[in-house]
């Protein structure tokens, strides 16, 4: 702590602004009495509150590494200068910081401005500034070198609502664009494919989470493959960790995914009487989280776009009737409770409370299986003998409704799995034309909840 008193000046906790700088009135070995927030009052702390001060946390870094005692004071601060004039992408190293704005900050993203390859000098600051580009620009520099060409990936991480899939969106048209650059026949086509299957995975995997209107609620893995002249020429993505949870528990001031309600929001009127589809609040699904809306998402025009990208990337028109019809089954299907029968005897039913629009026939018909069979398996489960005989046993409600549930479940989550598929059908190259690749990985942000499950935490 000799430094400290040097200098008179040290890190010290505080609620508000989670660390600040004071002025050290005295010290002991366990204990330090600084300034108080206004100046006018003291206050005394244990040492292991404190952080030493350096001079250099003064200086308008664009690189935080190059601190001097750098800890979480200076770091948290030094982000906040950032932050506050704009500055929202910080260095540390070679790993970038980003902290989201919430807004949209002019010129941020213009890929013109960006240096030239010619320009670029690895010790220049200015040719290297801490940007989302700069991460990608060192990754493709890694792939094309001529001494010793590397496969790269950019992981990007964060909590939920720190922009990393805004950020994983704005690499690949960053390296899209540079790939138009190298080669000016690229295949147009292949960039319109590529940034029309974000909004398929947006529609199908991403929802409204307390933090974010638009939180990937699962972890991708795009892999970018080049050819031999560095022209991008495909790609195929990898899903993991999809969070089926959603689809039967939603949060208070949450919702589902975004394609349900764009469903309900933007079908036709026609094809709603022939799936049976209601309003998006006649739904448990949809409803239970109290949030049908959200103020920046028009869902019947995010409907059209989807439709559209489904399209684009050679989804057909029957396909997306049949991804239509299963999306309105699972909601009807979301509805559903078990009582015990109404004729007395054994076992329980499925039944909907007061509404005589749903029905087990209507949501058989629209999962494309024969009704009495499909309620069969949720209520009862078949024991199979020594002598192999097999017998039906009854099941109670709870148990036929976590049947129910996790139908939903693994129901939408073989969907997303079709979904994915047919992306990288469209993406597809043959594999002795790539030759190495830029992977991107955007790994979905934790969410903390009131009760947390296994699903969550892994």
């Amino acid at each position: 702590m000799d430094h400290a008193d040097e200098q008179k000046l040290l890190w010290v906790k505080d609620p508000k602004e989670v660390w600040r700088l004071a002025t050290v009135q005295s010290q002991t070995d366990a204990e330090v009495t600084v300034s108080g927030s206004t100046g006018a009052e003291t206050l005394t702390l244990p040492l292991k509150d404190t952080a030493i001060y350096d001079i250099s946390h003064s200086l308008p870094l664009d690189d935080l590494s190059r601190y001097n005692n750098l800890s979480e004071a200076p770091l948290l601060q030094g982000l906040k200068k950032r932050f506050d004039g704009q500055e929202i992408y910080t260095w540390t190293g070679d790993v970038l910081l980003s902290v989201n704005p919430y807004q949209d900050i002019p010129n941020l993203y213009t890929l013109d401005a960006t240096p030239d390859d010619e320009e670029e000098d690895d010790d220049d600051d200015e040719a290297n500034p801490p940007h989302v580009y700069s991460i990608a620009r060192r990754a493709l520099d890694a792939v094309i070198d001529p001494g010793t060409p590397q496969n790269q990936s950019v992981v990007i991480s964060g909590e939920s609502g720190a922009g990393k899939t805004e950020a994983s969106k704005h690499v690949m048209r960053w390296l899209l664009n540079e790939s138009s650059k190298l080669d000016s026949a690229t295949d147009s086509s292949i960039q319109t494919r590529l940034m029309q299957s974000n909004v398929i995975l947006e529609a199908f995997g991403n929802a409204k989470t307390v933090r974010n209107d638009n939180s990937s609620r699962f972890g991708k893995y795009i892999k970018m493959k080049y050819d031999a002249s560095h022209t991008i020429i495909g790609a195929k993505t990898d899903h993991f960790l999809l969070e089926k949870s959603r689809l039967v528990n939603v949060a208070r001031g949450e919702r589902n995914y975004h394609a349900f309600y764009q469903l309900c929001a933007g079908l036709d009127e026609a094809r709603k009487a022939e799936l049976n589809l209601k309003p998006a609040k006649s739904y448990k699904m949809l409803n239970q989280g109290k949030t049908l809306t959200v103020s920046s998402v028009d869902d019947a025009s995010e409907f059209a776009e989807t439709c559209e990208a489904m399209t684009t990337l050679g989804i057909t028109p029957e396909e997306q009737g049949q991804a239509f019809s299963i999306l309105s089954g699972l909601l009807q299907l979301g509805n559903v409770k078990f009582a015990p029968k109404a004729d007395g005897g054994h076992g329980v039913e499925p039944k909907f409370d007061n509404d005589e629009a749903f029905s087990m026939k209507s949501v058989a018909s629209l999962l494309g299986v024969e009704e009495n069979e499909f309620v069969l398996r949720l209520i009862s489960k078949r024991t199979i003998s020594g002598r192999g005989s097999m017998t039906a046993v009854d099941l109670d409600e709870r148990t036929s409704s976590n049947n129910a549930n996790a139908l939903i479940k693994f129901v939408y989550g073989m969907l997303f799995e079709f979904i994915v598929n047919k992306i990288n059908l469209s993406h597809a190259t043959k594999e002795d034309q790539a030759t190495s690749f830029v992977g991107i990985l955007d790994i979905f942000g934790f969410e903390i909840f009131k009760a947390n499950s296994f699903e969550q935490l892994c």
